[in-house]
């Protein structure tokens, strides 16, 4: 079955732009499916202020500005912001998207800033720290809005042995940070600065991972990742949205430079 028809009438923003730029800037699944899917459930206006954690290439930045008539700032401490501006410049976004190297753990930017946060595909390599979110949280406005997009799995898995013998290198290497949808509702809820609006499976998860699948089926290199994909008929892994909506409750945390509220 070809799963990109559905894709197309499940995701029509996404799907107008190319393809294949899309793919070849994506450092996974097509990340403006993901984006898409996510404000569909984020409720984006022109004008608001957004900050793209993890952007990577930038083009789910590209995306939103466009989209969505947002000012984005795309951040991402492994990606040349120079190679993300030309990307940017090419799709006209000049005005409206500001590529920023930074960590998402030390952001030199103000506090009370942005209206919403998204972040695709990158989530899980910073967000599983219990003192992210309170730390970032102090850059929204009350009132504001944070959206994910990333990888969960059906059930917690404690060890590799759990897993088919051809997915558990791909577990050990970086798999093991990735949770249940429940898991994360209840690492945001318990902090109080937030409101979950939405945890829910992606409803174009299985269609997303079946045209990464094929695209990526016969690749000795994807072979792990495949099998972990397929794994428990599928069931175990797919894709999760979360938003959240940022409370009034104060913040209090330690750092190098403050220990007050926020």
């Amino acid at each position: 079955m070809n799963a990109e028809p559905m894709i197309q009438a499940a995701l029509p923003r996404a799907s107008r732009y190319d393809r294949a730029w899309a793919e070849a800037n994506s450092l996974g699944e097509n990340v403006l499916y993901f984006a898409e899917s996510l404000c569909n459930v984020l409720p984006l206006s022109p004008g608001m202020r957004v900050i793209d954690l993890g952007c990577g290439h930038a083009i789910s930045s590209i995306f939103l500005a466009r989209e969505f008539g947002v000012t984005v700032w795309a951040v991402d401490r492994a990606i040349d912001p120079t190679a993300n501006l030309a990307r940017i410049e090419a799709m006209g976004c000049a005005d409206s998207v500001f590529p920023l190297r930074a960590d998402v753990r030390a952001l030199p930017l103000p506090h009370g800033y942005f209206d919403a946060a998204v972040s695709l595909d990158s989530f899980l390599y910073f967000g599983t720290d219990e003192r992210f979110l309170p730390f970032f949280a102090r850059h929204l406005k009350p009132g504001g809005y944070i959206g994910v997009v990333d990888a969960c799995l059906s059930r917690e898995i404690e060890s590799a042995a759990e897993l088919p013998v051809e997915a558990r290198a791909v577990w050990e290497q970086d798999w093991w940070g990735v949770h249940t949808i429940d898991w994360w509702r209840r690492l945001w809820q318990r902090t109080g600065l937030v409101n979950v609006l939405c945890a829910e499976v992606l409803p174009e998860s299985d269609l997303i991972k079946q045209s990464y699948d094929d695209q990526y089926r016969e690749d000795p290199a994807e072979a792990g990742f495949i099998a972990l994909m397929e794994a428990e008929k599928g069931q175990l892994v797919s894709s999760y949205r979360l938003v959240g909506q940022r409370t009034d409750r104060p913040i209090f945390l330690e750092d190098a430079d403050t220990d007050y509220a926020y």
